[in-house]
């Protein structure tokens, strides 16, 4: 980690000769962020390589989730190749991936050891259902011919079968699982039974999926401790908890503690923290807000202290967000996260 900033304060230096610049003033988006390359290749090679060897080692990770839906880079915050190199994972949000997007994905797997995922999750497939029924239901009002819908589970099988599909068929390198789960402390005895049909049904496919692509990263999101199955429980290399509407690093840590003493997970879990990018949308601006300031960076020194329980990484939702700023350097909030949690990076 001390090389990579060694040779960062190198690149640095001869960036400013080379006149490069990663202001957010108009800029020409096919020139690359790292001109350095051309310039000094043998600097930028160690460099790359030194990232690389970062990543591999026990750190505090970044994962990301990022919208891929513009086919056609406006500016740099729709290019992969603009993200910060030290971010570890990036969710694409869009499962249809653009040739221009899948070549940025190369380029920086190989350069950076980035890694890709896709995402498939419970709560949003039981609303899409609920929305393709409401629209069939809809188009019989209208005057066309009575459908009956295809059964929740084989819309949820093949809608699962999709997303894992992006998979292999783009190359990634894992996959991440949302299900929100619920509590079965309480319930009676009917009402456990049936919500464990229910799980077993929804978690199904995951076993299913586990068992021939071990070698991948798989995410779990949600409420791990409300994961009644211990495989898939003990399969994830890292849990992405669902704190993205949280006001405080307070409420951050109320999610880890119940999380880590409910007894479920391995002793080594990873636990992810997720936090949302501030939007300008006044509906939304207020969504994942800390009250005493910036989310990316706070918690991201929340993380960086010593805690009770493991707290291994932020997860950083819509990161394109985060590429322009007042500040005037792309992506500041997320770098400044990445040093605060590792700051010999």
């Amino acid at each position: 980690m001390k090389s990579i900033f060694k040779i960062n304060i190198l690149l640095a230096g001869i960036a400013i000769l080379a006149g490069c610049s990663e202001w957010t003033a108009p800029e020409s988006i096919e020139i690359e962020k790292n001109s350095i390359e051309a310039t000094n290749p043998e600097l930028y090679a160690k460099y790359c390589a030194a990232l690389r060897e970062y990543k591999a080692t026990d750190h505090k990770v970044v994962y990301t989730t990022y919208d891929n839906t513009s086919e056609t880079a406006a500016n740099g915050s729709e290019k992969i190749t603009m993200l910060p190199d030290s971010i570890d994972f990036v969710q694409l949000m869009n499962l249809e991936v653009s040739e221009t997007h899948l070549n940025e994905m190369k380029q920086v797997k190989e350069k950076f050891g980035t890694r890709f995922v896709v995402r498939f999750s419970v709560e949003d497939c039981m609303a899409a259902y609920d929305a393709y029924v409401e629209n069939l239901q809809a188009s019989v009002e209208e005057g066309a011919e009575a459908l009956e819908a295809v059964p929740f589970a084989d819309f949820y099988a093949a809608e699962f079968q999709k997303t894992v599909a992006k998979v292999t068929e783009y190359d990634l390198d894992g996959f991440t699982f949302a299900f929100s789960g619920k509590n079965v402390d309480g319930m009676t005895e009917e009402q456990k039974t049936a919500y464990t049909a229910e799980h077993d049904a929804a978690l199904a496919p995951v076993k299913a999926w586990l068992l021939s692509n071990g070698s991948k990263v798989f995410f779990l999101e949600g409420n791990p401790q409300y994961v009644l199955d211990s495989d898939v429980l003990n399969s994830a290399s890292f849990y992405i908890l669902q704190t993205r509407a949280c006001r405080s690093t307070g409420e951050l840590g109320l999610f880890g503690l119940n999380a880590f003493t409910s007894g479920k997970l391995p002793e080594n879990a990873k636990l992810l923290y997720a936090v949302e990018t501030p939007s300008f949308i006044e509906e939304e601006y207020l969504v994942g807000q800390f009250v005493l300031g910036e989310q990316i960076p706070l918690a991201a020194d929340w993380i960086a202290k010593d805690a009770s329980y493991e707290k291994s990484g932020l997860a950083i939702w819509n990161v394109q967000r985060d590429y322009f700023n007042t500040s005037g350097k792309i992506y500041p909030n997320v770098r400044k996260a990445i040093k605060t949690m590792n700051p010999n990076e």
